[in-house]
């Protein structure tokens, strides 16, 4: 059996995210308030119940054409998720009852498609090897901020670069010309990842105090931010913006060593950093990840085939591009 929770049921999704013991900023309403800035639709967390276990799976449901009969696809939002398992006797007949109700669902809610953002660090996608069709991107990167504080805890600050605490609010507008300028500078980057100022304005206020901004300086002129999430144990890497003196610097690894430093001190226990297309980038997560790294997956299945290619046609490579993250 399966419960179908609305974002706007906030307090019985919670407890569900209790349940399961999920603490994790990328499965809650506040998150997905934010989320819905950048996919518009309806925001429902799945929750399936057997004798095997149970599963929650929140995504965002997305109208694909108005015309009779409508018709939808869904999606996990930008960022990192899936399908989270509690098993009680055996993970294969949970992920199989599941997947059979999930198909049942979709095809009765004339959903003709899903796209999954799998979450590495919490290695979901291998779960669903045969249910849906998996595409592998990039190596996603962590710290052990236990081993960090072993590893750096006397390392002295740079001298060249001055990394700074800053306030969500009072410095967005000072980040989004840093992460506009490398947005339009990259080259390749499709204009879905061209995040527009009500998406931050709504990061800001429905995450609240789970959401922190860090800056780099040199010469006190900001040249790299990020902003980053935190909640339970874990940090996780979010949005950076450059300015292309950042580079020589190497601010956007100093940046992240300071963000690993202030999560030890708060007593976090891991940074995800994720991974990157851009090279640089992911070198600078590469350089400072203490554990092994995870593979970060899309998933992909199409429910209806000849509506699919009448309404969304898009092949791996596009698929890739579009739900890809940065």
């Amino acid at each position: 059996m399966y419960t179908l929770v609305s974002i706007q049921e906030h307090i019985k999704w919670q407890e569900i995210l209790d349940a399961l013991e999920i603490q994790d900023i990328y499965y809650t309403t506040q998150y997905f308030l934010s989320a819905l800035k950048l996919d518009p639709g309806e925001a429902y967390l799945f929750h399936f119940q057997c004798e095997h276990g149970e599963v929650a799976y929140p995504f965002i449901k997305r109208l694909v054409n108005e015309e009779e009969p409508r018709c939808f696809d869904i999606t996990t939002p930008f960022g990192y998720g899936g399908p989270v398992l509690k098993v009680r006797t055996n993970s294969n007949s949970l992920i199989a009852d599941f997947r059979k109700e999930f198909v049942a669902f979709c095809r009765n809610e004339q959903i003709i498609a899903e796209f999954i953002r799998f979450h590495p660090s919490r290695e979901n996608a291998s779960f669903f090897k045969g249910y849906v069709q998996l595409l592998p991107l990039y190596e996603s990167y962590s710290v052990d901020l236990k081993l960090w504080q072993q590893e750096h805890g006397n390392q002295l600050p740079s001298a060249d670069v001055d990394i700074r605490k800053l306030g969500t609010v009072r410095h967005m507008f000072e980040f989004l010309v840093l992460y506009y300028s490398e947005a339009r500078r990259r080259e390749e980057a499709d204009s879905y990842y061209f995040f527009t100022n009500d998406y931050f304005e709504a990061l800001v206020s429905s995450l609240g105090p789970n959401l922190h901004l860090f800056g780099a300086y040199h010469e006190e002129k900001l040249i790299s931010a990020c902003y980053v999430l935190a909640m339970g144990k874990t940090i996780h890497f979010h949005l950076e913006g450059n300015l292309p003196e950042a580079k020589a610097h190497q601010a956007d690894r100093k940046l992240l060593m300071k963000v690993a430093e202030w999560g030890v001190d708060n007593y976090y226990e891991e940074f995800h950093l994720g991974g990157s297309l851009d090279s640089e980038l992911g070198q600078a997560k590469q350089a400072i990840a203490n554990k092994p790294s995870y593979t970060f997956y899309i998933g992909k299945h199409i429910h209806n085939e000849a509506i699919y290619q009448q309404f969304i046609s898009l092949d791996d490579d596009e698929i890739i591009r579009r739900y890809r993250n940065i």
